[in-house]
């Protein structure tokens, strides 16, 4: 589900750090994960630069063959998922929460649950807001590797 991707934003990267994401390293990042989703299976998600790093160090060791450590691995791939939430177009971006809303009060819970459900979907998506806020500093880099990370994020890879 759309929403899910967004909502792994809600434990991400409030704090994601303004470094300065080369073409480069952008690259590098998609390439990488690109590989390591047609292994595992796994799309990418704002918050898993941690189980890839941890993933590719049972045997392919693609990241540090990049030139990247763990905490310079984290911190690019970060600004690559801030980033391309920042490039999806905002109507898009706000649509993907409109779904599962809609479930929640459709739902049969009883509205006290609802409630509650509501008021912690409204805090993961105002994370989800901040987080591309802050990826805007890294839009233009990732902007062209768009429709590569749109795959990545939605599970269109390997196809």
């Amino acid at each position: 589900m759309k929403f899910g991707i967004f909502l792994v934003a809600a434990g991400l990267m409030m704090a994601t750090p303004a470094m300065a994401l080369t073409v480069g390293e952008a690259e590098a990042v998609v390439g990488i994960v690109e590989q390591l989703a047609d292994e595992t299976g796994e799309g990418m998600v704002a918050d898993a630069a941690e189980i890839f790093f941890d993933y590719d160090a049972l045997g392919a060791n693609l990241i540090p063959a990049a030139g990247f450590d763990r905490a310079s691995w984290v911190t690019a791939y970060d600004a690559v998922a801030s980033g391309y939430m920042a490039v999806i177009p905002l109507d898009e971006f706000n649509a993907v929460f409109e779904e599962p809303l809609a479930l929640l009060e459709a739902s049969a819970l009883a509205d006290d649950q609802k409630a509650m459900m509501r008021e912690h979907i409204v805090g993961l998506v105002a994370e989800a807001q901040a987080t591309r806020e802050q990826g805007m500093v890294h839009a233009d880099i990732v902007r062209p590797l768009e429709g590569r990370l749109h795959a990545l994020f939605f599970g269109e890879f390997g196809e």
